[in-house]
């Protein structure tokens, strides 16, 4: 049998048992739009709560600090929906057993505050207002990528990603417009005080990110 030949036959022995493999796809799709979206806070992306003094703090139970109102911003160049959702950059340092005070404690509507030698502080939650669209008042609607039908929230409070908020009405859905406005206030919350080292100061140390996207 002549060299090439037996080479044919052997692959024509292999080649049947690669054919049966399994296979599956991965497809590639989205969407180029001419709309662009800038978010923002009004008066910058800072808090600050400046010095409290550790008197003032609760031994043994948590302290429900001031709230301090903020205002997310998003304005487009041509009107576009969009939602956003909130990602927790000091999840690990969340205070367990915090709640607003009015019976709210669902970790994932708190967010980490800090810690310090190892202590957690305490953490904040953002207690959502009624946004607005090109001066339009709307409803608030929550939804996830796992249910995506909206709806409106259960809670007063913004809740960590997965979560997702938009506005407009939940028949509807999100309303498309130029300058969209979601108020919020910051509610801070510290842990009790005898958990704390207050014999020095300690530096509070929150994070979130908002997260825009398009629709």
């Amino acid at each position: 049998m002549k060299k090439t030949t037996w080479m044919a036959a052997i692959a024509a022995a292999v080649l049947p048992t690669l054919a049966a493999a399994e296979s599956v796809d991965l497809n590639v799709i989205g969407t180029i739009i001419p709309t662009s979206c800038i978010p923002a806070f009004a008066g910058g992306g800072t808090v600050d709560l400046r010095k409290i003094s550790a008197a003032t703090l609760n031994k043994t139970t948590q302290t429900l600090l001031s709230t301090h109102d903020i205002s997310l911003h998003i304005n487009c160049d041509a009107p576009a929906p969009v939602e956003v959702s909130v990602r927790d950059n000091r999840a690990a340092t969340k205070l367990p057993g915090i709640n607003d005070g009015a019976g709210n404690s669902d970790p994932a509507l708190f967010y980490g505050l800090g810690e310090i030698g190892g202590i957690r502080i305490g953490g904040f939650a953002l207690r959502h207002g009624r946004p607005e669209a090109d001066g339009i008042q709307q409803t608030l609607m929550t939804r996830t990528l796992a249910a995506p039908a909206w709806q409106l929230p259960s809670s007063p409070l913004v809740s960590n990603a997965p979560a997702l908020y938009s506005w407009g009405t939940v028949a509807a859905g999100p309303v498309a417009a130029r300058h969209h406005g979601f108020p919020m206030s910051l509610l801070p919350i510290i842990g009790p005080s005898n958990a704390l080292p207050i014999a020095s100061e300690i530096p509070l140390d929150g994070s979130v990110t908002f997260d825009m996207y398009y629709l």
